[in-house]
């Protein structure tokens, strides 16, 4: 197999970071699990931690329901969500089958066979007559990935062995699988190919090999040397207009990747585009992984965009990562880009005041932009499926998954009186969302000869649909719904104006990098499990701290029960941050602080849960403004009544 080894591509995998921004893979989860949400400013309304401060949580597990049309997203560390059930990938069949390729640089042949199972798995063998790994012996590689986006074959964590018994040696750079991890293959509809984005070409077995076009690339701009740069910043430091334009504070700001792409590039980057590339139009690509480190981000992208023209298939791009993609047209053909990688770097001076020089570019793979309509087609099928396996009772389990943790699909095969379904109907509703055919359905069931009419969003997202079990409807009356936390240790029931969101926490070497400060509202409930760690040892203990807090001013707690478990319940308000779970920042095993508006009150359950649990004690808390707080504990109390705990 013909391993990356050329000494930029093995540094970057080495020193690979990850962007600023999130990951691709958390941002899928918060769009399942989210409609549009207002952002709330940061650190204000999480009773339970701050991610700003770059805390792991490590003794803490929360999950939240908000009252109101949108809702709270909630960050959990040891929570397992249920965004990603095992489904059928949309796009699955089109990778199927055996592939070759003849392009590695040590002349052998791969032959790989990809297999998509009905849950959506996908599972690959990759076989190699000459792999330079393996002294030039033959190799077996496979894996079970996944298809994101139609285009993408994902591969986390390949097994790479030598046929003759030996270990395979990386011939530089980190281990073979740290250089493997995540191996992505990318499909190019057109041409039906696949490419692994370092310039190996896979063909269906018994194709002819396109002919490929030649990749460029290049060095430092606009500057070529060291001591140009050097004289470049000096110029730059006197006010000089010919070079301060390299100057760009704004890519020394925590939020640089988010002012790219809604502000337009660099003007180091445009200049280059148009100035060396020609390139009249062009646009970031958000989805491309940038390495940074001090001084340098690598690998950003731009696609170059047909002069003049719209985007046809997404004449309204809309999405989180759309920005401006309408008016970007492809290049190539109707579907694919022309694209760029670029790296930037200040080589004089770090800063906000330092200049910025392009120090690597070179021709990437053509971005692919998803057929909205085949897309649409393929996720139709499978609605259809879904739906007759409802109306005739049986067979519809796992054909959709679910984008809360709702223990299943709300009246999956018949209402809330047991009438089984006789119709059924689906309804696109939206635009598709670029560049990978996101779209938006509802589809409704009807019994007791249309009189009773049960309606459910449902989301599709990288080639899996995902139901919103909390806008289930029936008649227009929201339906209660059942969902289960911390492993089936806890479940509640809830229905629409409340909502149920989760969020993942993506680790880094800083702790945990969150998304949380998305609130619609300051009423909610939270629960949280403290597990064994630097807490209180049980309720009685965290009543203390929390009353002996000068911060806090607490009522007296007050025995209650709870599910079937005795705790403690008082109300609080917080004048400035505290600890609820753990001591405070910078301990970096601990939980950070509270912090809650003026005239927020929040009433807490504190509850030992019994011998042999996964958790120690949960917290319920419910946070509402003064004015509200009594109608907001009334309007909760069908939730806290359902709450039930069961044993591991």
């Amino acid at each position: 197999m013909n391993i990356p080894r050329d000494p930029d591509t093995v540094l970057a995998a080495w020193l690979e970071d990850g962007p600023l921004e999130l990951p691709r893979e958390t941002r899928q989860a918060i769009a399942v699990g989210i409609r549009t949400v207002p952002r709330r400013r940061p650190g204000v309304g999480w009773p339970f931690g701050d991610a700003r401060l770059g805390q792991p949580n490590a003794g803490l597990r929360r999950l939240s329901v908000a009252l109101g049309s949108a809702a709270v997203v909630v960050v959990v560390a040891a929570l397992a969500l249920n965004f990603y059930a095992n489904q059928q990938g949309i796009g699955g069949p089109v990778f199927q089958g055996t592939w070759v390729s003849t392009t590695d640089a040590d002349g052998g042949t791969q032959t790989m066979t990809v297999r998509v199972s009905a849950g959506g798995a996908v599972e690959i063998v990759v076989r190699d007559d000459v792999a330079t790994v393996c002294s030039f012996t033959s190799s077996t590689m496979t894996g079970t990935g996944r298809i994101e986006g139609g285009t993408q074959l994902v591969i986390p964590a390949p097994v790479y062995t030598c046929d003759d018994g030996s270990e395979p040696q990386a011939l530089s750079g980190p281990p073979l699988d740290e250089q493997l991890r995540n191996w992505t293959l990318f499909l190019d509809p057109e041409t039906d190919t696949l490419s692994d984005g370092v310039g190996g070409l896979w063909l269906r077995e018994g194709a002819e090999l396109p002919s490929p076009d030649p990749t460029t690339s290049g060095g430092m701009w606009p500057q070529t040397s060291l001591e140009e740069v050097r004289q470049a910043q000096k110029h730059a430091d006197a006010g000089d207009p010919d070079y301060t334009w390299q100057v760009d504070p704004r890519l020394t700001s925590p939020e640089w990747w988010a002012k790219v792409r809604d502000e337009g590039p660099p003007e180091v980057v445009a200049r280059f585009l148009r100035q060396e590339l020609g390139w009249d139009a062009f646009l970031f690509n958000p989805f491309a992984k940038q390495r940074v480190t001090d001084g340098v981000i690598g690998n950003l992208v731009y696609l170059q965009c047909a002069p003049g023209e719209t985007n046809p298939l997404y004449p309204v791009a809309t999405g989180f990562d759309a920005t401006g993609a309408e008016r970007c047209a492809p290049t190539i053909d109707g579907f694919r880009y022309e694209t760029v990688s670029l790296d930037l770097s200040q080589l004089e001076r770090r800063g906000p005041y330092g200049i910025w020089v392009v120090s690597r570019w070179a021709t990437a793979a053509p971005f692919t932009q998803a057929e909205p309509r085949v897309i649409e087609a393929q996720a139709t099928e499978r609605l259809e499926d879904f739906l007759r396996a409802r109306i005739e009772g049986e067979g519809a389990e796992g054909l959709v998954g679910l984008s809360t943790s709702a223990e299943e699909v709300p009246l999956l095969y018949g209402t809330t009186t047991g009438a089984p379904y006789e119709r059924s109907e689906i309804e696109r509703v939206g635009p598709p969302v670029w560049p990978y055919g996101w779209m938006e359905f509802v589809v409704r069931l009807f019994a007791d000869d249309g009189e009773t009419v049960v309606e459910q969003p449902i989301a599709l997202r990288d080639g899996s649909l995902y139901l919103a079990a909390a806008e289930t409807t029936e008649n227009g009356q929201p339906v209660v719904v059942t969902y289960s936390f911390f492993d089936g240790e806890v479940t509640f029931a809830a229905a629409d104006p409340w909502k149920v969101f989760g969020g993942l926490v993506e680790d880094n070497e800083w702790g945990a990098l969150t998304m949380g400060d998305f609130w619609s509202s300051e009423e909610g409930i939270e629960l949280v499990a403290c597990e064994p760690g630097p807490a209180p040892e049980n309720a009685q203990a965290l009543a203390r701290s929390i009353q002996s807090d000068p911060d806090h001013v607490a009522t007296a707690p007050v025995d209650v029960r709870v599910g079937g478990v005795e705790g403690l319940v008082m109300d609080v308000t917080i004048a400035a941050a505290t600890s609820v779970c753990g001591a405070s920042f910078p301990s970096a095993e601990v939980v950070t602080k509270p912090t809650l508006d003026e005239g927020i009150r929040m009433r807490l359950y504190l509850l030992d849960l019994p011998e042999g649990s996964s958790e120690r004690i949960v917290v319920i808390a419910i946070e509402a403004p003064e004015a509200r707080f009594d109608a907001v504990i009334e309007a909760a109390a069908p939730i806290i009544e359902s709450i039930e705990f069961h044993a591991p």
